[in-house]
Order: C-alpha cells, then structure tokens, then sequence
C-alpha cells in the first residue's frame, strides 16, 4: 500500500505573537531543530511515506527549504539516493481546507506525471504538532485500512458542556462519549480528493478533514491518540 503525507504549515501563526512563524521556531535544544523539521522527521524516519507535501504561505518556499536544511537529520531521508520519499511544497490557501486541497491535487498530479504510484492513503498532519510517534501513525495506518478513514483522539480530562450564544449550559456531555481529535487523519486518498473537490463548491466551511468525508463519503474512526501529540499554538506551549 502506499503511503502519502500533507504537512500543513501555511497559516500565520498570529496567536503565537511574534514575527516568526511557529513551525520555524527551534525545538527540542537541538541545533538546527525547529517545530516543522522535528514533525517532518517523525514520518520521514518511519521510511513508509513514498511523497511528502508541505503546504507553505505564498511564495514561501524557500524560507521552508532554508528552514529544514538546518536539521542535519533530515539530508539523508529527503531525494538521497537511499530515500523512499520525495518532497514537495505548495503553496496554501486563504484556509486550511484549501490548504488540503491544493495538497491533495499536488499529489494526484505527481502520481499522474508517473512519479510515483498514486497513493492509497494519506495523512494529514498539523506541523504544529511536532511530538508525534510512530506508534500513532501506525494505528492510524491501520484504521484507514480496516475502515478508510480514521482519525487519533483521546477522551478530554474535563468534564465538557454545550452551552449557546449566551453562555447557557444547555447539554450536559459525558465524558466517556466524547473525544478530543488530534491530527495526522487518515484517508483513502483518492476518495478524500473527490470529497475535498465537492466540498470546494458546496458553500460550507469545515473545521477538519473527517467532516468533509463524513458530508462526501462515509464514516470516519477514532483510534488511541496520545496525550503528548500537543498542537503548538501559544508561545508557552514550547515550554
């Protein structure tokens, strides 16, 4: 089966406060580490993925290629004559799922070109979430193939309730129901293409990837996610 990833690092990172975006910031007390080049090494190293797809600001590349060039890791697994995968980057969209979009259509056009085999699946993965681990990633593998889309969560530590516009609890959650996802999702890939291609026209706007599959194709599963696989969105979450 083949494998390919979106790593999407196309927003601002305007809550992070500063003038550098938070997938470039340095991770881990490393030299040369960085939130995105730590999360592209979390999947690169596992020798599965035959594409990878980067999704960047405008014009934006080259500040990523500088970026990830600083991790001496990362040479080896990236276009070397013993990689498995190959590398691109693309730029985003005005939001996430247009983001996704153009990532998926930058895969279905590699596969097309003869590059590489069109995929069966892909993952999709915030950047920003650089604590990832292969034991995720498998059983996200494994999910999409035992049901064709799956996504990693974990049941919330606090006690959740529905409130309305006014701050009115009007549902009371239980907790045992519920799951707090995370990211990489995982999909069939070319069905996610086609869903990701209707949903573009349908006037909507979806928070995640499984919405769109829920609307377009079919059910989606959770499996265990881990409660390190945190999403970098404040500066004190580096801490």
């Amino acid at each position: 089966m083949g494998h390919a990833l979106i790593l999407t690092a196309a927003g601002s990172s305007t809550r992070m406060g500063g003038p550098v975006k938070k997938e470039y910031l340095p991770f881990g007390g490393e030299k040369g580490v960085t939130v995105l080049s730590a999360s592209l090494h979390a999947f690169l190293s596992t020798s599965i993925f035959s594409l990878t797809v980067i999704t960047v600001p405008e014009n934006g590349e080259s500040e990523a290629r500088s970026v990830l060039a600083r991790d001496s890791r990362l040479a080896p697994l990236i276009e070397g004559a013993r990689s498995k995968s190959r590398l691109l980057f693309v730029p985003g969209g005005k939001t996430r799922q247009a983001s996704i979009l153009q990532g998926l259509e930058a895969i279905y056009r590699f596969a097309r070109e003869g590059e590489i085999e069109m995929p069966e699946d892909v993952l999709v993965h915030d950047a920003a979430r650089p604590w990832i681990t292969r034991a995720v990633i498998d059983r996200v593998i494994e999910t999409v193939a035992a049901h064709g889309a799956a996504v990693p969560g974990i049941v919330p530590t606090d006690t959740q309730k529905e409130v309305d516009g006014n701050g009115r609890i009007v549902r009371h959650l239980a907790r045992s129901s519920l799951s707090a996802v995370q990211t990489p999702q995982g999909f069939k890939f070319e069905q996610l293409l086609e869903a990701h291609r209707s949903a573009a026209y349908d006037g909507n706007e979806y928070t995640d990837d499984t919405e769109i599959w829920g609307r377009y194709v079919g059910e989606a599963y959770v499996c265990p996610g881990d409660p390190a696989n945190r999403k970098i969105t404040y500066k004190e979450d580096l801490r």
